[in-house]
């Protein structure tokens, strides 16, 4: 049996570790990491962007430490800050999480995945988007050409990740808000 690894793979086993993650940790811990992930996107992008207009851009500072390779190094170090503000904030942030209960177990566990999957979504395609070279704060791209469009066209999933960015940046904070909306009584974790 021959395995091909392929970006199908990656996304769709990143997606099944998030969502099964966000079923151990429970509701309110997968909403924790969404609202850190929006916190930490955020900063990434907003850190990123300084350092390529003060550092690559006219003056290169950065050059020094990275050589040629700045354009990469700034995705790495917005893929960085992204990845540990996110597990910092979910992990140690100081702020929690109130939402209406369920009334029954079989709509709570469906809400857990779905925030799940959100999640995964939101991490999914974040990365991507930073791979891509692009800025979520800015209309810009680091690259010329966007060096996932080959990987886009022999991966779908990969596509719809990047095609459907604003859906998967949108559609926890939507959920959140319907959820926060339409709930009974309120529990806090």
């Amino acid at each position: 049996m021959e395995i091909n690894l392929s970006w199908d793979l990656f996304v769709v086993v990143f997606f099944t570790i998030i969502v099964a993650y966000s079923y151990v940790i429970g509701k309110y811990q997968t909403l924790k990491i969404i609202l850190s992930s929006y916190m930490a996107i955020l900063a990434a992008d907003g850190v990123g962007n300084l350092v390529q207009r003060y550092m690559i851009g006219e003056d290169p500072i950065l050059n020094i430490f990275v050589g040629q390779n700045s354009i990469k190094a700034l995705i790495f170090l917005k893929i960085f800050i992204f990845v540990i503000l996110t597990i910092i904030l979910a992990t140690r942030g100081k702020f929690g999480i109130v939402v209406s209960k369920e009334k029954n177990q079989f709509i709570g566990f469906i809400t857990t995945v779905l925030y799940g999957v959100l999640s995964a979504g939101l991490i999914v395609s974040t990365i991507l988007v930073y791979i891509s070279g692009s800025s979520l704060v800015e209309n810009n791209s680091l690259f010329a050409e966007n060096p996932l469009l080959p990987i886009a066209q022999q991966s779908e999933i990969v596509g719809l990740m990047i095609g459907h960015y604003s859906a998967w940046f949108s559609l926890p904070a939507i959920v959140f808000i319907i959820s926060s909306i339409f709930g009974d009584d309120t529990e806090s974790a």
